[in-house]
């Protein structure tokens, strides 16, 4: 089977035991405290968006809305004259700029249980951007199927796709979408093998075939883990990159033997 069918088939809700907690960020820490994963510390959480009180944080800080995907809402901010710097926007915001625009995803939410916005650790960048790399492992119990490397620090996103080794990809294993985004062909970072690491044994703790592990790694602290997210959408919409039919195929073939050894049954798929 493909992994585009057996993903097809878990955003159909065909597949058992998924452990959707971890994709709420509350869920995911109470999952990194018991496995011993390393997270960017928490400072603070609030119920609402006018909760927010800024005035309690450091210098440097990530806010972001727990219940959200996709990066949508993550403000990297720095105390400046004026307000909050915000590196993601490249704007200067006040205080309440900043609760208005969390406000707006707050309210687009509103089917949501548990809309809690976070205060967090700001990621120090090791290898010196001012946004620190998504390095986005797709896992299946241990076995790393691709790594993608996102730099979102230009403006325009840059891509790096890297092998289970880390080696990069340079072949027709995925197709690339130039109009989305700046494709390059970049060596791994120095500390590549504790990103590895970390992200196999995030992998062998999702209690669930296939998973994908989302790290950042701190210029003091290390890799840190940011998000699990179950149901990506890289690959499957072929918005950006596509996988070969090879590379298709043998990502399934990795989801159905990370199924067995966990003893769980397959999706029906069309």
């Amino acid at each position: 089977m493909k992994y585009t069918q057996l993903m097809k088939a878990r955003i159909q809700g065909k597949e058992d035991r998924l452990p959707t907690s971890l994709m709420h960020k509350s869920g995911l820490r109470q999952f990194c405290d018991v496995v011993k994963v390393p997270t960017p510390i928490e400072y603070a959480k609030f119920d609402t968006p006018g909760d927010i009180d800024l005035d309690k944080l450091p210098e440097e800080f990530v806010l972001k809305p727990a219940y959200a995907s996709a990066g949508e809402g993550v403000m990297l901010l720095t105390r400046v004259d004026g307000g909050y710097f915000d590196s993601m926007s490249q704007r200067t915001l006040t205080g309440d700029e900043i609760r208005l625009t969390q406000g707006k995803i707050y309210d687009k939410y509103v089917k949501t249980n548990s809309r809690h916005t976070i205060a967090e650790q700001r990621v120090i960048c090791s290898e010196g951007l001012s946004i620190p790399p998504d390095y986005k492992f797709l896992a299946f119990q241990g076995r790393i199927g691709v790594i993608i490397r996102i730099d979102r620090s230009a403006g325009r996103l840059k891509m790096n796709y890297y092998d289970e080794n880390f080696v990069p990809v340079v072949d027709e294993r995925i197709k690339f979408n130039p109009k989305i985004a700046d494709r390059e062909f970049a060596l791994p970072p120095k500390n590549w093998r504790s990103l590895l690491d970390l992200a196999v044994r995030t992998s062998y703790a999702v209690p669930t075939p296939f998973s994908r592990i989302d790290l950042f790694l701190d210029k003091e602290s290390g890799p840190l883990l940011g998000e699990v997210t179950l149901t990506p959408g890289s690959f499957y919409y072929e918005a950006g990159h596509t996988l070969s039919l090879d590379e298709n195929l043998r990502f399934g073939e990795l989801w159905e033997q990370a199924a067995r050894r966990l003893r769980m049954s397959m999706p029906v798929v069309e």
